[in-house]
């Protein structure tokens, strides 16, 4: 065909008499023709014609065309395959992905994704074509995972990109998709919270393949910034200065090599001042750090993908040249962040990260005030920065990313006096996902019953399990994967939406005000929340009503502590007590002066959370912990629980790999009868689907904290049930749930705000008692300690007393490294 001829020689010369004269050609052949295959290829070859037209001047009205004569050459053939249809679904995937960068319509980039699956499934094995569209497929899924921090998409991108470099055949292409993959590999490493440094060693191998494969590729200067960015993350996990140095000259051989004015100048700037940052970090000189900033900001103007990316980077080239002395530096770095936070167009992540740095810059310079305003726009975009969609995983890595910000909010607002705000920050921006598993509790009385039915079947698919990868199938099971899980958030996010437009249900799913929270709290007796913050310490005294009394404590004082703590807890426990009564507990207790035996509620924050401030003050008080506010208010306002019978008890004497408990069967002879799941019937699947059955639940077996970030935590059967299998359960008549097990109740460091600790997830998943442990535990005196709180517990609600009790009498002829880490959580 003359037409397709033309746009050969066009693609080949860059003769635009050339295109023109395709287009024309196409559009006549269009008006004559009747025969479905000549019109098909006729549409096929137009459309990519006007594809060339786009790129060439970027008219938005070509690329539209394109996409409806794509779509129209596919619809001729709507049962039928040719040999056609592969390039029209892959040229269709293209356009569309194209219209959503100039665009941002994310229903483009989801239908590209889908069109290029089609191409593929119609491409056969050996095809050349093939390796080309995998590639194509794992730079949409890299998209959509950068879009929404969606791991299972990144991890299917990384499968894509590695079977296309498996598959292609040599030369410059495959050259480009090794240096793509060795990006994807880095984003990979990032996705694992930096737990496998393996990725990037072989993400820096791939790079340095591509860039061997191609000593005069025209995409070189990518190839090279591309393996300084995987370099500079590889220095970060281990710092070897080698990696630093062969960033900083790659990177800056990727900026010389690319023109003013050029559109990958922009990206390529970014990860020089990037490099060029973390030199003079490490007291390097950071040659034109702040230059480089300013200049790939000034090339992204609002609107533009990287324009967060590059603000971001100029307000920290220039808090650091401030921190270096020059205080003209931190207006500028104030100015930039602020614009960034308040710009709604921007990405939340961004705009978080932003207004954290907004508060800090202000508190250099602008004032209490304004500080409070950034304060409370992070905390109020917090929850937007975990939705629905993602896993699970991917929630917990974003809150950790902003570990520390509700606390340094909370703090702000004490310093201005307003302790009450200062409780609203701290329950907005702390416990996040438990907010969003108690918000699916919520009460329906008086809703439409149609939008009831709605929220129930949607909150029911939504937790489903998470399946591993991020494609939708026929034969996937009753996992969830990523592509369906995205789609049941924005059905859920529209009902929500639509709930709230119904009369008297404004409120629905918002957080309680934190005067209501407050007013909750008379009648039951104190909530003490420690606020650990680098700006101040305070403890948050509730009863009724609230006030603030200041610890003589700093953060840096109390991280250290609780690191040397976990790091030798045998000798370390009672030093450790004795520094918790003088300066915390002691202190609190001091000043609310509780009747002897009373109750009283921890709600510790930061690194107090691994500590044992129930133990110091155990000869005073009858102490509980709540991971919120208003965990602690829900958990009050629901029906007494009464007697607990019919157990679920789950027993490993032996575990494989791991040292036998002798005292197990010892311990759960002593429990009523009740289903008991122990040796080869102990695994995850069984407990998950027997749970729901029973209001009582016992564990006597190992269990891994993830406190030091290398594993998830875990109760470890004959395989693994880990906290994310347990907090996605919705367990409605949950009373006690009894760990006898080690560490349940210690986070990762970077979530102790969230409560993503075993016996966490059973306070999520709806036992209402929860009795857990704050380090390793002895087998034989953890069958003294259930025995006792079982002969003491009457009633569930009993359970803080019962274990109290029974700590009591035992703590007399044993030491505190015995009796102290065992911890009530609930009413």
């Amino acid at each position: 065909m003359e037409a397709g001829r033309r746009h050969t020689a066009y693609e080949e010369t860059g003769r635009l008499s050339d295109l023109e004269s395709a287009v024309a050609l196409f559009g006549r052949v269009l008006d004559h023709a009747h025969n479905v295959d000549v019109r098909s290829a006729a549409m096929n070859g137009l459309g990519t014609a006007l594809w060339s037209r786009y790129e060439r001047f970027g008219g938005p009205g070509d690329l539209d065309s394109a996409i409806r004569l794509f779509r129209e050459a596919l619809a001729m053939y709507p049962d039928e395959r040719t040999p056609a249809i592969p390039s029209i679904h892959a040229n269709l995937a293209g356009v569309l992905r194209l219209r959503w960068r100039r665009t941002g319509d994310e229903a483009d980039l989801v239908e590209s994704v889908a069109e290029v699956r089609a191409a593929i499934a119609a491409t056969r094995a050996g095809d050349p074509q093939r390796a080309w569209r995998l590639s194509n497929l794992a730079d949409g899924l890299l998209a959509l995972s950068l879009r929404h921090d969606d791991s299972s998409a990144l991890a299917e991108a990384v499968d894509c990109i590695r079977e296309a470099v498996r598959t292609a055949p040599p030369g410059d292409g495959l050259a480009g998709m090794r240096s793509n993959l060795s990006e994807m590999l880095r984003l990979r490493y990032r996705s694992t919270g930096g737990r496998d440094r393996a990725l990037l060693d072989e993400a820096v191998e791939q790079g340095r393949a591509a860039l061997a494969a191609a000593p005069r590729h025209p995409l070189r200067p990518r190839f090279e910034a591309n393996l300084a960015l995987v370099l500079l993350d590889r220095y970060t996990a281990r710092r070897r200065p080698a990696d630093l140095s062969e960033a900083a000259d790659l990177a800056q051989k990727s900026v010389d090599a690319t023109p003013e004015g050029h559109p990958n100048r922009t990206e390529r700037l970014l990860t020089l001042s990037g490099i060029r940052r973390m030199e003079a970090m490490r007291g390097r000189p950071g040659g034109r750090m702040v230059e480089l900033a300013r200049e790939a900001a000034a090339a992204t103007p609002d609107g533009h993908h990287l324009r967060s990316d590059t603000l971001l980077n100029l307000g920290w080239a220039l808090a650091f040249q401030a921190a270096s002395g020059d205080d003209a530096a931190w207006d500028q770095s104030r100015e930039v962040f602020r614009r960034l936070a308040t710009d709604p167009a921007v990405q939340v992540r961004a705009r978080v990260t932003a207004a954290w740095q907004w508060a800090n810059t202000a508190l250099n310079g602008a004032g209490l005030a304004e500080a409070r305003r950034a304060f409370d726009l992070a905390v109020t975009l917090l929850s937007r920065t975990v939705p629905r969609q993602v896993t699970h995983a991917d929630r917990e890595r974003q809150l950790a990313s902003l570990s520390g910000l509700a606390r340094d909010a909370a703090a702000c607002a004490v310093q201005a006096g307003d302790p009450v705000d200062a409780l609203r920050l701290l329950e907005h921006g702390r416990g996040v996902l438990l907010s969003q598993a108690l918000d699916t509790r919520t009460e329906l009385t008086g809703l439409r019953p149609e939008l009831a039915e709605r929220f129930v079947a949607l909150r029911a698919a939504l937790d489903r399990p998470e399946g591993v990868g991020f494609s939708a199938s026929a034969d996937a099971g009753p996992e969830l994967p990523g592509e369906d899980r995205h789609a049941l958030a924005a059905d859920w996010d529209t009902l929500i939406e639509e709930i709230r437009a119904q009369p008297g249900f404004a409120a629905f799913l918002r957080p309680p005000p934190a005067d209501d929270l407050i007013a909750a709290t008379a009648g039951h007796g104190p909530v003490v929340v420690l606020n650990i913050s680098g700006l101040r310490c305070d403890a948050l005294l509730i009863d009724g009503g609230i006030r603030v009394l200041p610890l003589r404590l700093t953060l840096d004082e109390v991280t250290q502590r609780a690191l040397r703590f976990r790091g030798a807890v045998a000798e370390r426990v009672d030093e450790t007590l004795e520094w918790l009564r003088s300066e915390v507990a002691g202190p609190v207790l001091d000043a609310l002066a509780p009747p002897p035996g009373s109750r009283l509620w921890w709600v510790p924050t930061g690194p107090l959370t691994t500590l044992p401030l129930h133990a110091a003050v155990a000869d005073r008080v009858v102490s509980s912990y709540a991971p919120t506010v208003r965990s602690l208010v829900t958990a009050w306002r629901a029906p007494p629980v009464g007697p607990v019978s019919d157990p679920l008890v789950v027993s490993m004497p032996t575990t494989p790999g791991l040292p036998p408990l002798p005292n197990v069967l010892a311990e759960t002879a002593t429990l009523p009868p009740g289903r008991v799941l122990t040796g080869e019937d102990a695994v995850r699947r069984a407990v998950l689907d027997a749970l729901p059955h029973h209001s009582w639940a016992h564990f006597a077996c190992h269990a891994v904290s993830a406190a030091d970030g290398s594993a998830d935590g875990h109760l470890v059967l004959q395989d693994q049930l880990t906290v994310a299998d347990i907090a996605r359960l919705r367990l409605d008549d949950a009373a006690v749930a009894y760990l006898s097990a080690c560490d349940t109740g210690v986070p990762h460091e970077d979530l102790n705000d969230e409560a993503l600790h075993v016996a966490g997830a059973f306070h999520i998943a709806g036992f209402r008692h929860v009795i857990g442990t704050l380090w390793s535990i002895k087998d034989s005196f953890a069958a003294e300690v259930a025995a006792g709180f079982y002969a003491r517990l009457g009633a569930a609600d009993d359970a803080a007393t019962a274990l109290h009790e029974t700590l009591r009498e035992l703590r007399t002829s044993h030491g505190a490294g015995l009796w102290a880490p065992y911890i009530h959580v609930g009413p």
